[in-house]
């Protein structure tokens, strides 16, 4: 194990930096450009300083991922056509819409001109419910009063 630390220098960082980025390119899961930036960060800083030891590169590349990767979550988070359709939903708690159809225990309501899910007991076609709760992009309905 020793023999793998000592025999690192900055072009395996540069190439393993190099390979975890183009990995991104198929995946789209940003996870790993974050960490495939800080390898290249690592390849740079031991290009200038080629003495440090393989454990201590192992350690600052370490260090250098949770802090990138961390930063990189909290500034930068990933949003999602889920979460921003859960975010719309959310704002039409309170209103009240009419159930359109339902078919195999499944309510379409309409607000505006677009369709949502909807979920509630007693639900008739033609009858006016309020939104109560939004579960995943599914209206949580009880009959309007």
């Amino acid at each position: 194990m020793e023999m793998i630390f000592e025999n690192l220098n900055y072009m395996h960082w540069l190439v393993l930096g190099l390979a975890l980025v183009i990995i991104e390119l198929f995946l789209w899961s940003v996870f790993l450009l974050w960490i495939g930036a800080s390898a290249i960060t690592v390849s740079i800083i031991f290009y200038l300083a080629p003495s440090t030891s393989g454990a201590m590169q192992l350690l600052i590349f370490v260090l250098i991922s949770i802090s990138v990767t961390y930063l990189a979550m909290k500034y930068y988070p990933i949003k999602t056509v889920d979460d921003e359709l859960n975010n719309k939903a959310k704002s039409h708690i309170g209103k009240e819409c009419e159930v359109m159809s339902i078919e195999d225990g499944v309510a379409k309501v309409q607000i505006g001109k677009s369709l949502w899910f909807a979920k509630g007991l007693d639900l008739n076609v033609g009858q006016i419910v309020q939104i109560v709760d939004v579960e995943s992009s599914t209206f949580i309905v009880k009959p309007s009063k």
